[in-house]
């Protein structure tokens, strides 16, 4: 982590003095259920305004070379009698067990996995990810595995903002979209997970949509304010980053990388 980078950490933590970030468990649970009980539906009007190119798909799936071994090293598991889906749900599984979440946290990090996970990996929950930081380093993981994966970023038209990320089965020839900070997929009646477009068109038509794996915190807990809030609304707006490549510039700020193009439905 670059002096640049803290400099500009502790620069955005003292803007966001009066947000509620939070240091421990019990103080996001009492944010998250006070949430819920505020909430109130609105409608989902899709607009996708933050989707203004194309991704470059040659090098969306880019290994940055630091990565190569990442897997190895934090023992996330990947056998290759395995199909995709099954290593990415384990992978996925593998990162909920051994990284906290927290949607408030105070946790500010680079866009790289290489950066993520010595500062949040087997750590106290003061050093939970947030949404933001579980997809990236998710999304990092697959793709040193080689399997090809990209963060999604969705956003409401209130501006909540919550991260997910797709995931191509080559065995199935289709992109799944999973959520890492909640260990979760999504599926229709007939247990087929769903890609982020056939998500949102489901959630539109008032369709059937199954959460499998929700995990908040280890409880399934406020399962369907998750559905509303975090899902639901943020559907509005989706959007993905440009290329893998990250830049020394990129990630030498805070939330560096932009989230500004299309997200792919096929390769």
């Amino acid at each position: 982590m670059t002096l640049l980078f803290r400099l500009r950490r502790a620069k955005h933590l003292f803007y966001l003095r009066k947000k509620n970030l939070v240091s421990s468990k019990e103080d996001y649970i009492g944010l998250i259920k006070k949430a819920a009980e505020e909430y109130s539906s609105r409608e989902l009007v899709v607009k996708d305004e933050n989707a203004n190119r194309e991704a470059d798909i040659d090098a969306l799936f880019h290994v940055i070379p630091e990565h190569r071994d990442l897997g190895e090293r934090y023992g996330f598991p990947h056998s290759p009698d395995l199909s995709d889906k099954e290593n990415a749900l384990a992978v996925m599984e593998h990162l909920t067990k051994h990284t906290h979440y927290c949607g408030e946290t105070k946790n500010i990090l680079p866009d790289d996995a290489a950066e993520i996970l010595p500062d949040s990996f087997d750590l106290p929950f003061e050093k939970a990810l947030n949404c933001r930081f579980k997809a990236i380093a998710f999304t990092d993981i697959l793709n040193s595995y080689g399997i090809k994966a990209l963060p999604v970023c969705a956003i409401s038209n209130e501006k909540g903002i919550h991260f997910f990320v797709s995931v191509w089965l080559k065995e199935e020839k289709r992109f799944i979209v999973t959520d890492p900070s909640f260990n979760c997929t999504f599926s229709d009646e007939t247990g087929r997970e769903l890609s982020v477009y056939e998500l949102r068109d489901r959630i539109i038509n008032d369709e059937t949509v199954e959460i499998n794996g929700y995990s908040f915190l280890g409880t399934e807990d406020y399962k369907d304010y998750y559905f509303h809030a975090f899902v639901r609304d943020e559907m509005a707006n989706v959007s993905t980053w440009k290329t893998n490549r990250r830049n020394r510039k990129e990630l030498s700020r805070v939330c560096g990388v932009e989230f500004d193009a299309r997200v792919p439905e096929a390769l």
